[in-house]
């Protein structure tokens, strides 16, 4: 039964700063020839001397409840940016996007309340010299191209993502070579330990083992146009999905070797981020913009099964009516199914008769109404 939902309290890992602190911007130059120049900065916590990774620190929260705060650790992290229109268009279901692999830096300096303060940045002038990518929209009366990203800040939008494997070992503030849904990757990860620096320097394919928690901000929306830059303010990237404290109870007079767990109606296979497009909106001539979004991979689109084998690394043996507790951490916790929403199903994976693999009695958790919690849950290995 769900025993408590422990407070995660501060998962807003990058928020932006004041105007002192270099607000999120993107800048569009007055003259076509100068060119984009993009710039965008925030905070997070993070402690001294660690190494470099996503470090998950315990602290009392007000109720009196153990609560997280992330931070990230080392001098740079690698992220997805994407930025789009979000406005009406009834003749395509295209929707021009920029889907870029970014860097943003990191600056750390002490907070009053002892706890080092990280501002992130990124900043890379003349990214788009010959005006391919966006289209200046700043002037009155501007032609629409519909092949590319306008920046009118009444309809320009961004979603960034920190969690996503490397692709081509890129460290360049601005990936010159763009990025699609098909190149993106995050391979579904194992059991979690938030004990441990996280890497999240992983390049596609390495299959390292590390469970990154990944980290959105979705539909930011410019605040305004202050001396030719579209200024984005309060970026605040969140941690997708939900972190399941799983105690795994050995209901059985017999001891077991815990092999994992089996999760169902969240997922079939890795992730992928989509890039924004239309669809239309029933009983209408109207289409509607799906923004970027996180999803499974489609892959072979008559594969039907949604649920995953997730195995832990260390396998431990419970004794007979004991137990054990792992960390589970799943980017998607909930789905949708004719109009309801559905929470995941569980069933531990256990050691049967001669090397087999037993599936336990599946159990049920409600779906979450938000993400970026950290959820207790007791498994029975057996009904």
């Amino acid at each position: 039964m769900k025993k408590s939902i422990l407070m995660l309290a501060s998962l807003a890992l990058l928020s932006a700063c004041n105007k002192e602190s270099n607000e999120p911007v993107v800048k569009q130059e007055q003259k076509a020839k100068n060119g984009l120049s993009i710039s965008m900065s925030g905070q997070v916590d993070l402690p001294e001397n660690l190494a470099r990774g996503l470090e998950f620190q315990p602290f009392t929260g007000k109720n009196g409840n153990t609560s997280y705060t992330p931070f990230f650790n080392g001098t740079d992290i690698p992220a997805l940016v994407c930025f789009y229109n979000d406005e009406p268009d009834a003749t395509s279901e295209d929707a021009p996007y920029v889907m870029r692999q970014i860097v943003l830096g990191i600056n750390n300096t002490p907070g009053p309340d002892g706890r080092m303060v990280s501002s992130f940045y990124f900043k890379q002038d003349q990214i788009d010299p010959n005006q391919k990518l966006f289209q200046d929209h700043l002037k009155p009366h501007a032609r629409r191209d519909k092949a590319k990203v306008y920046t009118d800040p009444e309809t320009l939008r961004m979603t960034l993502v920190v969690g996503f494997e490397v692709r081509g070992g890129n460290v360049s503030a601005w990936d010159s070579q763009p990025m699609y849904t098909s190149r993106t990757r995050y391979t579904l990860p194992t059991d979690l330990d938030l004990t441990k620096p996280i890497d999240y320097w992983v390049a596609q394919g390495a299959r390292t083992g590390i469970t990154r928690p990944i980290f959105i901000a979705s539909e930011v929306k410019p605040t305004g146009v202050v001396d030719g830059k579209i200024v984005f303010s309060n970026v605040k990237l969140r941690m997708l999905g939900s972190i399941i404290k799983a105690r795994i109870y050995n209901n059985d007079s017999d001891p077991h070797v815990i092999y994992g767990m089996k999760i169902d109606k969240v997922g079939r296979g890795d992730l992928v981020f989509e890039h924004p497009t239309r669809v239309e909106i029933p009983d209408t001539r109207k289409k509607k913009l799906v923004p970027p979004t996180i999803a499974t991979d489609a892959g072979d689109s008559g594969y039907t099964d949604r649920y995953i084998n997730l195995l832990f690394t260390t396998r431990r043996t419970i004794q007979p009516y004991k137990y054990d507790d792992w960390l589970i951490y799943l980017p998607l916790n909930k789905t949708e199914s004719n109009g309801r929403l559905e929470g995941p199903v569980f069933s531990v994976l256990y050691d049967g008769n001669l090397g087999s693999t037993k599936t336990g009695t599946t159990q049920r958790l409600k779906p979450l109404k938000r993400d970026g919690i950290i959820v207790s849950h007791t498994f029975n290995i057996k009904r």
